[in-house]
């Protein structure tokens, strides 16, 4: 059986003609899910009996455990367990222009950025579109709020699970259901560029954050293992392809670590890089964990950096910083339980 959350709007409209019942009675399918929240079959009052009968045959409504929580004034950091105890992380951030969420796509990663807690704890598993959901869902329930900004960008490398994350954002845009603008929507990679290529076809294309962390391939390749198979001139045509074809924002990724990637020099060739392209630089003030091997940038360091790009006419913003004192760096959490360091109070 399958998790119902994973039930896309086109699959569901299939599955209902194939067994004899209209198509526009998938409509009632989502309302009864996503606006009315029902959390089994019997809830389902907008669905007829016989549909709920078709549906309950073939799927289940999924469910994510809430194995730990901790809290700062603007910051949630979630783990979940999921069904057969592989663990995720996600993110609720308080903001002004609302409440945004950052989601896992996998359970561990084997993209192996060096700076990366996930990257440390090789994949165990890709999550289902539904387990993507359930996240959203979760967390809206637990915190009794709507989100309306959703960020593809926690444990995880989003392009390595592909279908999924297509599913994902067909459920969670389609008319009637979390509806979710997809300008509101942001995806991000480590690079991996054939794949931001044909997700520039997707008909309702979203914003896009590429990792890139180092203007030359010599750091890069220090930083992330990934850039062995795509150099960091194909992630930026890539990126820029991806601008063109979508007229959508995309953003270069940009975390500063301290005496590695965060210089004047290194501002310069970031700007060289980008060129006259319609793309945004976000730098990162590194979070880092426990065992890392890199320290955070100092401010002074930062500012320069940042100074830089903009003498060189760099569009440039500085993420605003959540959770630092959560064990916020992306996979830590996970990564404390899965050794055993994190104890449960």
């Amino acid at each position: 059986m399958t998790d119902i959350y994973s039930l896309t709007y086109e699959q569901a409209e299939k599955l209902l003609t194939e067994n004899g019942f209209r198509a526009t009675q998938c409509a009632n399918i989502f309302r009864d899910i996503y606006k009315r929240r029902a959390s089994g079959f019997d809830e389902m009052t907008l669905t007829s009996a016989d549909i709920k009968a078709l549906l309950s045959d073939k799927y289940f409504f999924g469910k994510l455990k809430i194995d730990e929580i901790l809290q700062s004034v603007d910051t949630s950091k979630y783990l979940f367990e999921l069904s057969d105890g592989c663990r995720v992380e996600t993110v609720l951030m308080r903001q002004k222009f609302g409440n945004s969420i950052c989601i896992s796509t996998q359970s561990g990663c084997n993209m192996g950025c060096k700076f990366c807690c996930s990257g440390r704890l090789r994949k165990q598993r890709d999550l289902t579109a539904g387990e993507m959901v359930s996240q959203i869902l979760a967390v809206e329930k637990h915190q009794n709020i709507t989100i309306g900004n959703i960020t593809v960008m926690g444990i995880g490398e989003p392009f390595d699970n592909y279908d999924a994350l297509c599913d994902f954002l067909d459920i969670v845009t389609v008319p009637g259901g979390i509806e979710t603008g997809t300008k509101h929507i942001t995806v991000s990679t480590c690079g991996l560029c054939d794949k931001t290529k044909l997700f520039a076809e997707r008909k309702e294309p979203c914003n896009l954050a590429v990792s890139l962390h180092a203007p030359d391939d010599e750091i890069r390749n220090r930083l992330m293992p990934v850039n062995r198979r795509y150099s960091i001139s194909q992630v930026i045509e890539s990126a820029k392809y991806y601008v063109e074809r979508t007229n959508r924002k995309v953003l270069l990724e940009y975390i500063l670590l301290d005496g590695i990637n965060d210089s004047r020099e290194n501002a310069r060739q970031l700007a060289a890089l980008i060129g006259n392209a319609r793309l945004f630089v976000n730098l990162i003030p590194y979070n880092p964990s426990p065992d890392s091997e890199f320290k955070r940038s100092n401010e002074e360091n930062i500012t320069a950096f940042y100074d830089e790009l903009k003498k060189n006419r760099i569009n440039v913003t500085r993420r605003k910083e959540f959770g630092t004192e959560l064990s916020a760096a992306c996979g830590q959490l996970r990564s404390d339980r899965i050794s055993g360091e994190h104890k449960v109070p």
